[in-house]
């Protein structure tokens, strides 16, 4: 056997053995899985912010021409396994045909294996996490031209309401292509670390979206864009407006910057509702190859 007939099967020898190992360590990662359902108990099965910064440590970390986009495909496929170790976890995904994408995602986010149910209405998903037959619903994030959207039903849920907690993707996997779509779940809002926060603001109709916008500002957190529905149109009641404002950073249902905007004598609206937080998804830039 030639001298290069040798190397190579020394390197065939050596890739073997490193698969032995990472299986060993997906063999132990399962095993410690199975120790966090055990000890858990009644606690929530998946943590968007804690994957979330599981990912950026390990982008943050890693080196060498390995691709940080297949990085994060690999584990959001491992996290999803071992999630599914922990407890019952089903998807609900609106698949209007509009919408398709929303079924791409699902299934690059949370895995070949996770059971996913797919819904003809927006509202259909909501009802399902709300009421448990899905841990998780999948739909289209909002935009500011829809003729009917999703969010101004979520507000006005009664009794316990999901809120959102993730965007996706989390890793471009299609850069250029704009689509994205939000999970809801019934889980409290966790901090990640680098955070966006969703909150629905009901207001009187001559309450303009700069000057909600100036307030919100004034308050000590960034509004990202803010989205309206018009008073009197199909979503509006009782003569109001309501809008979803993204905002820069981490805000909780209780963040007093915010809900003093609803103070009957010194507030701009009359009601601030939590609508969820969710990790910032990592940018085309951060999973490029940095020549390492």
């Amino acid at each position: 056997m030639s001298d290069g007939n040798q190397t190579l099967s020394a390197l065939r020898n050596e890739i073997d053995r490193i698969d032995d190992a990472l299986h060993d360590l997906l063999m132990q990662r399962a095993d410690i899985a199975c120790a966090i359902r055990d000890s858990k108990k009644d606690g929530p099965v998946w943590r968007p912010a804690r994957e979330a910064q599981v990912l950026r440590r390990l982008i943050d970390r890693h080196d060498g021409p390995f691709p940080r986009a297949t990085i994060v495909q690999i584990w959001r496929e491992i996290v999803s396994a071992m999630v599914r170790l922990q407890g019952e976890f089903a998807v609900a995904v609106y698949g209007g045909e509009e919408s398709r994408w929303c079924r791409d995602m699902a299934r690059d986010h949370f895995g070949a294996e996770t059971p996913v149910a797919f819904y003809s209405t927006t509202r259909a998903v909501l009802t399902a996490v709300q009421d448990g037959s899905a841990t998780v619903g999948v739909l289209p994030a909002p935009e500011d031209s829809e003729d009917a959207p999703w969010w101004p039903v979520l507000a006005a849920m009664s009794g316990r309401r999901p809120t959102v907690c993730a965007l996706l993707p989390f890793g471009p996997y299609a850069p250029g292509n704009g689509d994205k779509a939000v999970c809801i779940a019934n889980i409290p809002a966790e901090q990640s670390g680098d955070d966006r926060s969703l909150f629905a603001f009901r207001t009187t109709p001559e309450i303009s979206r700069a000057r909600l916008s100036s307030a919100i500002a004034a308050s000590g957190i960034r509004p990202r864009r803010l989205i309206g529905l018009a008073s009197g149109g199909r979503n509006s009641r009782n003569n109001t407006s309501l809008f979803l404002a993204e905002l820069e950073g981490f805000a909780g249902p209780d963040d007093t910057r915010l809900t003093k905007l609803a103070d009957p004598d010194t507030g701009v609206a009359q009601a601030v509702i939590h609508l969820g937080v969710y990790a910032t998804p990592f940018e085309a830039t951060d999973l490029a190859y940095r020549g390492n």
